[in-house]
C-alpha cells in the first residue's frame, strides 16, 4: 500500500468520524424505515438492507416505469428524483442507484470537479465518457463520496457501481488488479457506512475477492460469454445475482432462461440503451 494512500484513508476516516454521529445514525435508520433493533436483525455488522432475490427492472434512460411484478428497480442516480424513489419504496420496491465509479462522464453536474490528471482514455462506444485512474482514487474520492451521499439522501437502498474493471481495460493508466481491489473495498466500506448495499458489476475474476464483502451481483452478457458459473459463490451465500442479456446479441427468454435459472440467478432481457422493455425469466 502506498504511503499517500494510507494517509488519505486515515484522513478520510477522521473526516467520517467527525461528520457522522448519533444523529447521523438515527437519520440513516429513518431513511431505511427500520428501527435500531430491526437494523441489527437485518445485518449484525451494519444497517444496510439485503437486496431481494426477485424480479429486476433496470432502466437508465427515459421515464422509469417498472414492469408489473418487479421487486428491484435500478435507475440513474442523477436523473431519478427523490420523490420517485419514495414512491417506489411505498410500493414495496427496492431501489438501486446507478453510479459510474470507474469512468468520467462529461455531461454530469460534477464533471468539472474531477482533476484533469485522473481522466484517461476514451471509453469505447460512449461519447463523452473516459476512464478514471482509480489507482489514485484519493484524488477524486470526495466526488464519489458526494454521489453516495446523494444516493442515500434520495432514499435508494443500494448502489450499482459501474466500470469496476479498469485494470482489465485500456484506460491510459497503469492500473493493477490490487489497485482495483483497494478501490472497490473502499467503495464497499463507504456504501455500507451510508446504509447502502453494493453490488459487483461484471469482472468475474474478482468474485473470490469480493463475494464476502459485496451484497449482490449484476452481470452483463454472462450467458453469451460463458461466465455465469463464475458468480455461483454469490448464490452459495444467498446473495442475488441478476444476469442481463441483450436482444441485440440475439438473446431471448426462450434461449437463455433455462441456463440462467439453473444457476439460481434472475435472468433479465434488455436492449442496449436500457430505456425500457425489460423482461425477466420469472
Amino acid at each position: 500500500m502506498r504511503a499517500v494512500h494510507m494517509t488519505q484513508l486515515v484522513d478520510n476516516g477522521m473526516k467520517l468520524l467527525m461528520r457522522k454521529g448519533i444523529m447521523a445514525g438515527a437519520v440513516m435508520l429513518l431513511c431505511l424505515n427500520v428501527t435500531p433493533s430491526q437494523a441489527g436483525e437485518k445485518n449484525a455488522a451494519g444497517t444496510w438492507q439485503a437486496v431481494p432475490n426477485g424480479a429486476f427492472y433496470w432502466q437508465l434512460q427515459g421515464d422509469v416505469t417498472p414492469a408489473k411484478g418487479s421487486r428491484v428497480v435500478d435507475s440513474d442516480l442523477f436523473d431519478t428524483p427523490a420523490s420517485q424513489v419514495a414512491k417506489w419504496r411505498k410500493q414495496g420496491l427496492y431501489p438501486v442507484c446507478y453510479v459510474n465509479v470507474g469512468a468520467f462522464e462529461d455531461w454530469r453536474d460534477d464533471a468539472s470537479d474531477f482533476p484533469e490528471d485522473v481522466i484517461g482514455a476514451a471509453y469505447d462506444g460512449w461519447d463523452g465518457e473516459r476512464w478514471l485512474d482509480i489507482s489514485q482514487y484519493w484524488a477524486f474520492n470526495q466526488i464519489i463520496e458526494a454521489r453516495l451521499d446523494l444516493c442515500a439522501s434520495k432514499g435508494f437502498l443500494a448502489v450499482e457501481p459501474d466500470n469496476i474493471d479498469g485494470y482489465d481495460n485500456e484506460t491510459g493508466f497503469d492500473i493493477s488488479r490490487d489497485d482495483q481491489l483497494a478501490y472497490l473495498r473502499w467503495l464497499t466500506e463507504q456504501a455500507h457506512q451510508r446504509g447502502l448495499s453494493i453490488g459487483q458489476k461484471n469482472a468475474p475474476d474478482l468474485v473470490g475477492d469480493l463475494v464476502d464483502e459485496m451484497d449482490f451481483a449484476l452481470l452483463e452478457s454472462a450467458w453469451r460469454d460463458g461466465f455465469l458459473e463464475d458468480f455461483s459463490p454469490y448464490r452459495n451465500q444467498n446473495k442475488p445475482v441478476f444476469a442481463v442479456e441483450y436482444r441485440e446479441d440475439g438473446a431471448s427468454l426462450k434461449k437463455m432462461c433455462a441456463d440462467i435459472s439453473q444457476q439460481g440467478f434472475i435472468g433479465v432481457l434488455a436492449d442496449y440503451d436500457l430505456s425500457g422493455h425489460i423482461e425477466n425469466c420469472r
